[in-house]
């Protein structure tokens, strides 16, 4: 069953000229209790996208299209009714904790908050509550790190504090907006493992969005890959990282790291800037497969094979296969 539908969803910016799309007719579904990967390198639109989900995007943006969690608008709500929905039914784990934790006050402070003003329970039982989460997510001696101010934790401890703030009410849908930034590889591989073990304890669907096309490979079910703001290729993870549609996602896939002797392949060239984007397929100018009619009209994202679709008019002749 559908849990997040978005359509036509485009983000643009106020500009002192006219406004500046940087993001474009994205569709997509997230089901109850799946993990959906959003992908894609750095400046793509994936965060933007989360925070017009949780209706946190600055004042000189906008979002026009359709989000609705189950089957209300989120784009329609007011303030007051998208601040009950945060935090309760909608939740986030943003990129950097040291910056999204309030240094001045203790962990166990701004956990218990979210118990006060979502459940209206006293500070004192909402101080419980926070050692318990704290447990929850693994952090040793909880009674005694409840006390603790952001500065006085490792980064793999303030993102295991941010989990347990995101997942204190129980939330439906969690946001996972590149959790394991800044993370040593032995770090990454823990809160990954931690968040795939509370997701499935609490039944909790999650929009993990994440520049590593490996991380969606091991957790997630179905992803989208985005590329300046647009979704180039959606399906099941398998078929996108077997049978990859688009020359975006075959190049993500080129430039993982394989066997010992086996070079990278990295994508020529960078991201364009929004206003400064090509005609026609957005990717052209990087793009291998390109030809004429591909900088002529933008393709649309098309079916390829049974709910596996891409935008790409070369699509059908992607022969590309996996090996590591």
């Amino acid at each position: 069953m559908s849990l997040l539908e978005v359509r036509d969803l485009s983000i643009s910016f106020r500009t002192s000229s006219l406004p500046l799309r940087v993001v474009t007719d994205l569709d997509f579904t997230i089901n109850e209790a799946e993990v959906f990967g959003l992908v894609g390198e750095s400046g793509c639109g994936k965060s933007l996208t989360a925070l017009a989900i949780m209706g946190l995007l600055p004042d000189n943006a906008r979002a026009e299209g359709l989000i609705a969690f189950r089957g209300r608008d989120l784009l329609t709500l007011d303030r007051e009714e998208m601040r009950r929905l945060r935090g309760r039914d909608l939740s986030m784990i943003f990129q950097e904790p040291m910056t999204s934790l309030n240094p001045v006050f203790t962990v166990g402070y701004q956990i218990s908050e979210v118990f006060t003003t979502h459940m209206g329970i006293s500070r004192r039982d909402a101080t419980e509550k926070a050692v318990e989460l704290l447990r929850s997510v693994q952090i040793p001696s909880p009674e005694i790190r409840v006390k603790d101010y952001p500065h006085q934790m490792s980064g793999g401890m303030r993102q295991r504090v941010m989990i347990a703030m995101a997942i204190a009410c129980n939330p439906s849908l969690l946001i996972a907006d590149e959790p394991t930034t800044a993370l040593d590889v032995t770090i990454e591989a823990q809160i990954l493992e931690l968040m795939r073990k509370l997701r499935k304890e609490r039944n909790m669907a999650v929009l993990l969005i994440t520049h590593d096309i490996g991380v969606v490979a091991e957790n997630a079910e179905r992803a989208a890959v985005m590329y300046a703001g647009r979704i180039v290729e959606l399906s099941r993870v398998g078929e996108v990282l077997e049978t990859p549609k688009h020359p975006y996602t075959i190049g993500l896939l080129e430039s993982l790291p394989k066997r010992k002797g086996i070079r990278l392949k990295p994508i020529p060239g960078s991201v364009p800037r929004p206003e400064e984007l090509p005609p026609g397929c957005k990717f052209s100018d990087r793009c291998g497969y390109v030809i004429a009619d591909c900088r002529n009209e933008e393709p649309a994202l098309r079916e390829i094979t049974t709910d596996h679709f891409a935008r790409c008019i070369r699509a059908e002749e992607m022969q590309w296969r996996l090996s590591m």
